[in-house]
């Protein structure tokens, strides 16, 4: 089918994921959570927390979106010719957020570990694809039904939906990090405080697995009426 069909329709599920990440994510949390030098700034932001929501959070979830979106492109690529998945692995590779994110203190064996586990999972998402790329219909959902049975349409949104899977397994090994400019969020005299860098990793696995609790019954609904049609 059209590649464009597949990236409209997975891109459709990502932007809901992102929508209920950001109705879950508690700002206030992250800012609680903050100390040093910059809790005082923290302190007021506190009391402006849906500005700080609409100004920081929201752009930098959907700059995350925007990365998802860009890795899906090579890994469609591979899944619609016969190369092998190392052609794509660096270019794969260098628009995963999690690789991104990664701290630098993971060295060695753990981040050959963990370079080898996000890898994987693309791989396994472009495998899963390639019959979809292949199906000679252009409607997204005929498609899906005469190129799996149900049983596997479901695994494959229950797999590739869990967006939280490599955060899950390797928490303390990835850092997510928000740089906010009191001017910019508050304006006036907030222009002369200074910039704060908050870690989120903590709330963003909470906020994804919220979102993935919607998202991912959602599809898995869609799928069922597929294939009841």
């Amino acid at each position: 089918m059209t590649r464009r069909a597949v990236e409209r329709e997975f891109e459709r599920y990502l932007s809901q994921f992102v929508d209920e990440t950001y109705a879950a994510f508690d700002v206030a949390a992250v800012l609680r959570g903050s100390n040093g030098s910059g809790s005082r700034v923290a302190g007021k932001l506190l009391n402006n927390s849906r500005p700080l929501e609409r100004h920081v959070v929201r752009p930098k979830l959907q700059s995350y979106q925007q990365q998802i979106l860009a890795q899906l492109e090579p890994v469609l690529d591979y899944a619609a010719t016969d190369a092998a998945f190392d052609t794509y692995a660096d270019e794969v590779l260098a628009r995963d957020i999690y690789w991104n994110a990664l701290r630098n203190t993971v060295r060695g064996d753990r981040r050959d570990r963990i370079r080898e586990s996000l890898l994987a999972r693309q791989q396994s998402f472009g495998d899963d694809l390639a019959p979809l790329v292949a199906a000679d219909s252009d409607d997204f959902w005929t498609a899906v039904t005469e190129s799996y049975e149900k049983e596997t349409a479901t695994d494959i949104v229950r797999t590739h939906f869990e967006f939280s899977v490599p955060l899950r397994e390797n928490q303390n090994a990835f850092a997510f990090e928000l740089t906010i400019d009191p001017g910019e969020v508050l304006g006036g005299l907030a222009r002369a405080l200074p910039t704060l860098d908050v870690e989120f990793t903590d709330e963003a696995l909470r906020s994804m697995r919220r979102a993935e609790q919607q998202v991912i019954p959602s599809a898995k609904a869609d799928v069922e009426q597929a294939y009841e049609s």
